[in-house]
């Protein structure tokens, strides 16, 4: 099948390389660099998997200013960014994913899952650095069908740099300073290579000005930090080991994310005094077998271990005066262990058919979840999480890719999840591209995902019988290549049933609320001017109502789209101009105020590139304009009273970063 794809993919580009420029060539012969294992597991290219996949180069991240894997999703047509009060990263995917302590995306790092089974989320993988990155791999919609739990939104495949050696330099202002470095070794003749990548950075960052936070609506200002700025201090360690020997693997990571408390769990504005009040450390383990079994089998055995710590150190809840003369502050501790193998055969009996039979055995573990508060005037249990809770599931996939011609690929999915806790779930997918000719592509699809509740949810669910959320997707896509360009355009319709978020009401806690729906369009475009210029742009619409209430769906925007302008007006320089547009973004449907305007966002990136080998130069402008720009907040409330910033969670303005790089 991959054959198959890279000479389509050939016939389309053969006349034009010939002829063309080193530029041109450069973006005709990366079509050729699209294969991704995402979708299928079975690899191919990304125009002719089913769904729409959309593949970040590392490198063209840079060259557009993208700073972090978070920042950089931006740019996938259809996501959109959102914050938690105290830092943590969101990632909305088609209007899907805004919410207190939870997750909608399938997370995983160099192939491994990263989502904690304590709220879903990976934020120690969103704040990656690109530096370390080689590209981002990106399913829009559901996945569950191929990667299980989590996959329900989307599925992000961050792909660490591994066959490079360089040391780089990089600062920002409140963007976090650093060192990093990437070292590779090989002896081709035992089929042996050893790789390492390391990064450190670190920001005492004051964060943004707050003229006013949640105690104005208490009527008590005095007690407040505000005006102030918000604390957004950050430090960031993370070291990558990958040694490969014929068709053995291990690979180890070890990331430490650490990050101020942001805006505040209550909303009362903390000090901007660049405490780390969340620490977060993710170690990871990977051995992997991929044997060739016989001319028609082949498999994938993986064995992982995974460990995710998440502490809270000094994490600011009340003001001094408001429950006890001196402030309160909590301190967490939360670890979680997950053990899992996997095995995957693929059985190719002819040219036309490619079969997948998978067995998946998952074990969490709660190893710790104890919390004190200081100057707490009343006592509280030292445990805030069922430490015997655990965690078993078993996942069974089969798979069937069907060449019913040389136009036409038939690809039918079905995956079975048992839990020892949350029950069982079927996830189904059928598949269809149909390659009209060497230009024009169609695609459908019909998927169905799902999303357990995680420990969190379930410790702190307002009902008994919390149920597991899913969602059906229909999809229908078209892409047309040709020699300069291309284009792609999407519709989708998905309905969420049983979806899972946090009510504030007499019955604080998570439920499963009112059923979701989803329409819309997305649309893509790229485009080569000559030899020096370019174009990628993207523009998305979703429609995201509740039909039983017709209210909207808070958090997301209906309107989202980028357009990047790449120019060279030398072989070693590139210049390029970033615009990210995001449209009016629902709050809350039972909040009073009006929902957050629109906003257009412009960053300018210069690049400077030697040979293969040697020096290299990104440094940019981040919101050129000074845009002033605000995330939805999430609602909270005491006493009855909505906690609230008035404008939402406000982000950074104009800013300047700088990557220095040597290649050796």
């Amino acid at each position: 099948m991959r054959r198959l794809s890279t000479a389509l993919v050939l016939s389309v580009c053969f006349q034009s390389v010939v002829s063309a420029g080193s530029d041109e060539r450069e973006d005709l012969l990366a079509l050729l660099d699209r294969a991704t294992e995402l979708a299928t597991k079975s690899g191919m290219n990304a125009n002719f998997v089913p769904g729409m996949a959309t593949i970040l180069s590392g490198d063209d991240l840079l060259q557009r200013g993208a700073r972090t894997v978070w920042e950089s999703l931006a740019l996938v047509p259809g996501l959109s960014l959102g914050l938690e009060m105290t830092g943590e990263r969101q990632v909305l995917s088609r209007g899907v994913g805004h919410g207190y302590a939870s997750g909608n995306i399938k997370i995983m790092l160099d192939g491994i899952s990263m989502n904690s089974s304590l709220l879903a989320t990976a934020n120690s993988v969103l704040d990656i650095p690109i530096e370390q990155v080689e590209r981002i791999e990106v399913i829009r919609g559901p996945g569950s069908s191929v990667h299980g739990e989590y996959a329900y939104a989307g599925v992000i495949n961050v792909i660490t740099r591994k066959r490079e050696r360089q040391v780089r330099l990089q600062a920002g202002e409140d963007m976090g300073s650093g060192l990093g470095a990437i070292w590779y070794w090989d002896d081709p003749q035992r089929d042996l290579s050893l790789s390492l990548n390391l990064a450190g950075l670190e920001s005492d960052d004051a964060g943004v000005r707050i003229s006013e936070d949640a105690l104005a609506a208490l009527g008590e200002s005095s007690l407040s930090n505000a005006p102030g700025h918000s604390n957004e201090a950050q430090r960031y360690k993370a070291a990558f080991t990958n040694l490969q020997w014929r068709d053995f693997f291990l690979d180890l990571k070890l990331i430490e994310d650490d990050y101020g408390d942001h805006f505040g769990i209550n909303h009362f504005l903390p000090p901007a005094d660049g405490n780390l009040a969340t620490r977060q450390e993710l170690v990871s383990a990977q051995a992997g077998f991929d044997p060739r079994l016989s001319e028609t089998l082949s498999a994938k055995l993986r064995l992982e271990f995974l460990r995710q710590q998440r502490d809270r150190r000094r994490l600011y809840v009340f003001p001094a005066s408001y429950l006890a003369d001196e402030p309160i502050y909590m301190n967490q501790d939360y670890q979680e262990t997950r053990h899992r193998g996997s095995a995957d055969v693929f059985w190719r009996p002819n040219d036309e058919h490619t079969a997948l039979f998978g067995l998946e055995l998952s074990r969490i573990t709660i190893e710790q979840a104890k919390w004190e508060w200081t100057n707490l005037p009343f006592e509280i249990p030292s445990t805030w999480l069922d430490t015997d809770h655990d965690r078993t599931i078993v996942g069974l996939v089969a798979q069937d890719e069907y060449r019913a011609s040389d136009r036409l690929t038939l690809t039918a999915t079905l995956r079975y999840d048992d839990y020892s806790d949350a029950g069982s779930m079927l996830s189904p997918r059928a598949a269809a591209v149909w390659r009209f000719d060497a230009s024009n592509i169609l695609k459908a699809q019909y998927a169905r995902a799902f999303r357990p509740p995680t420990f969190y949810e379930l410790e702190y669910a307002a009902q008994t019988d919390l149920e597991a959320s899913e969602i059906d997707t229909f999809e229908l896509g078209y892409i047309l290549t040709r020699p300069r360009w291309e284009a792609r355009a999407t519709l989708f319709h998905s309905d969420l049933t049983d979806p899972i978020l946090f009510a504030e009401s007499d019955d604080e806690g998570y439920v499963n609320s009112e059923d979701v729906r989803l329409r819309g369009v997305e649309l893509e475009y790229v485009q080569r001017l000559g030899t020096r210029w370019k174009i990628d742009a993207n523009l998305s619409y979703v429609d995201a109502v509740r039909p039983d209430s017709d209210t909207a769906v808070p958090g997301g925007a209906r309107w989202l789209g980028n357009l990047a302008l790449l120019w060279r007006p030398h072989e070693r320089w590139t210049a390029a101009l970033q615009l990210n547009y995001i449209g009016e973004r629902s709050r809350v449907d039972y909040e009073s105020r009006q929902d957050l305007d629109d906003s257009t966002t412009l960053d300018l990136t210069l690049n400077y590139q030697t040979a293969a080998k040697g020096v290299s130069l990104h440094a940019g402008v981040k919101n050129l304009g000074d845009t002033r720009v605000y995330y939805p907040d999430i609602l909270t409330s005491y006493g009855g009273v909505e906690l609230i910033y008035p404008d939402g969670y406000p982000r950074a303005g104009r800013r300047w970063w700088v990557s220095l790089a040597y290649a050796f």
